[in-house]
């Protein structure tokens, strides 16, 4: 699995694919070196098991965490979601 690099400012949609339906749209959270969520929102949906969050990348050469959270019940056991992965902000186009 490759780590993404991606430039601050930029805003990027992260997509998430399920295998089966979950009851909501799934959370998408993103979380700084030290483990702190500085970004949380509800996913939208481009159908029952496709989701997609757009985020700015923030400023600065940092690492981050996204991590994709949703729940499942099937009958009386409920099944939770988590797909987490790892992304760096860095400077790779220079401002005029």
């Amino acid at each position: 699995m490759s780590l993404l690099t991606l430039q601050p400012g930029n805003t990027v949609q992260f997509t998430w694919v399920a295998s089966i339906a979950p009851n909501a749209a799934p959370i998408f959270a993103v979380r700084d070196k030290d483990n702190t969520v500085i970004h949380s929102a509800m996913a939208a949906t481009s159908n029952a098991t496709d989701f997609y969050a757009l985020y700015t990348i923030p400023g600065g050469d940092d690492w981050y965490s996204g991590e994709w959270t949703a729940l499942k019940t099937i009958g009386a056991s409920a099944y939770q979601f988590i797909n987490r992965f790892g992304f760096r902000a860095l400077e790779t186009i220079a401002e005029n």
